[in-house]
């Protein structure tokens, strides 16, 4: 599975002034947020936490866990800082859940609609957290506006796919191919199945 690369450099080719590349980032930011605000509809009753708001809550002194339910081969690319891979949670939860009982969780994915699947298996109780504070993360498009940094500085992430490559300026982005959408549609028919045993 070889990974489509493109460079998200608003024209490369031709100088831009400051305030034309800041409206050209606007225009992309919201593109995100409509985006989310499209994939997430279903999860509406699920409280979102934004970038900005994560970093709040941990300058506040909040147990903030950063749950990256995405791919291995995503997650390659690049994660948030202080993230978690969702099977390393999982194997946490059952080996000392009373390690998350004041966390907040927060799953996130690329826009927040796997990462909000994994919400609702989480308020099901699936991974045995009694009455846990969880929001569902805006994904790694949105924090590359809101936050900018990534684990380790990375300035590179994995947006899944051309219809969300619309990461902030300065961000080189990754995709998958025929073969990676595939194996994304079969991990995302695993999930929902979890989530309809869950119920």
């Amino acid at each position: 599975m070889i990974p489509q690369k493109s460079r998200n450099t608003n024209n490369p080719g031709r100088p831009r002034s400051e305030p034309d590349a800041a409206h050209m980032d606007d225009d992309r930011r919201a593109k995100a947020a409509e985006l989310l605000q499209g994939w997430t509809r279903s999860f509406a009753d699920i409280p979102r936490a934004s970038g900005k708001e994560v970093v709040q809550l941990r300058d506040s002194g909040r147990k903030v866990v950063l749950i990256d339910v995405r791919s291995t081969a995503e997650m390659e690319v690049s994660v948030l800082p202080g993230a978690i891979g969702a099977d390393e949670f999982e194997r946490r939860c059952r080996s000392s859940p009373e390690e998350y009982h004041d966390a907040i969780c927060i799953p996130y994915c690329t826009i927040g609609f796997r990462s909000g699947l994994y919400c609702r298996r989480l308020l099901a109780g699936e991974f045995g957290l009694p009455a846990p504070d969880v929001r569902n993360g805006e994904g790694v498009v949105l924090w590359s506006f809101d936050v900018g940094t990534f684990e380790g500085g990375a300035h590179v992430l994995h947006v899944y796919g051309s219809d969300w490559d619309v990461a902030a300026a300065g961000f080189e982005t990754v995709r998958f191919g025929a073969r990676g959408h595939l194996a994304g549609a079969l991990r995302l028919i695993v999930s929902l199945l979890r989530l309809v045993r869950s119920r």
